[in-house]
């Protein structure tokens, strides 16, 4: 069994088709881990939700990302809006057929995980404090956190198994010490990446990407 860990994908349905296809995902043989930050930025962030959905069989994971917060917070709270548009949750909202549809998604979104971990990895979408075990670390954190993260050398963490993360985007996926970094910038002009766990092949939807020269 083949285990398939994808990043951010942000309402990018063309490119969530590509990844599964170029993977040659097999349902009865392959795990997905999706990294969250399925919505927002790009136009079809509810095509991507139908998707994902289908994909949902028991086996795949699916973390959630800040823009799923985000859009719990405004869809089912009804609290800080104005800071979900300003991220892309107008595109959102403008794909979805209805608010109930709408509502649906976001009670889907409130259901994932924050993390998922194995033996030797911690799954999750923006990544970990150091200083913090894997227990203390606070939901913000988890789908939120960034240079504290990202410029911490592999000593400075209390958890030692290695971090798999999106949020961040990179140039290209990044083996970094006890890092791997997969968003590769898809919603923002840039491409979707994935990494078989067990091969560390690195499966994208196109071998250049557009933004490389932004990006970390």
């Amino acid at each position: 069994m083949a285990q398939y860990v994808i990043g951010d994908i942000h309402g990018e349905i063309d490119e969530l088709e590509q990844i599964i296809e170029k993977i040659n995902y097999d349902s009865s043989q392959d795990k997905l881990i999706f990294l969250g930050d399925y919505i927002d930025r790009g136009a079809e962030s509810y095509q991507v939700y139908k998707y994902i959905r289908e994909l949902d069989n028991g086996k795949n994971i699916f973390l959630r990302g800040n823009h799923e917060e985000m859009m719990i917070d405004a869809v089912l709270n009804e609290n800080q809006i104005n800071l979900w548009y300003q991220n892309g949750g107008q595109k959102t909202e403008a794909s979805f057929p209805n608010n109930s549809e709408l509502e649906k998604a976001a009670n889907f979104f409130d259901s994932l995980p924050y993390y998922h971990t194995d033996e030797d990895y911690i799954f999750v979408h923006a990544g970990l404090n150091p200083a913090k075990t894997l227990e203390e670390q606070t939901k913000h954190d988890l789908v939120w956190i960034r240079y504290q993260f990202l410029e911490a050398k592999s000593e400075d963490f209390k958890e030692k198994r290695t971090i798999v993360a999106g949020h961040t985007p990179v140039a290209e996926v990044k083996f970094d010490n006890n890092k791997i970094l997969l968003d590769t910038g898809a919603g923002k002009g840039g491409i979707l990446s994935a990494i078989d766990l067990e091969t560390k092949e690195v499966y994208s939807t196109s071998n250049n990407n557009p933004i490389a020269s932004f990006l970390f």
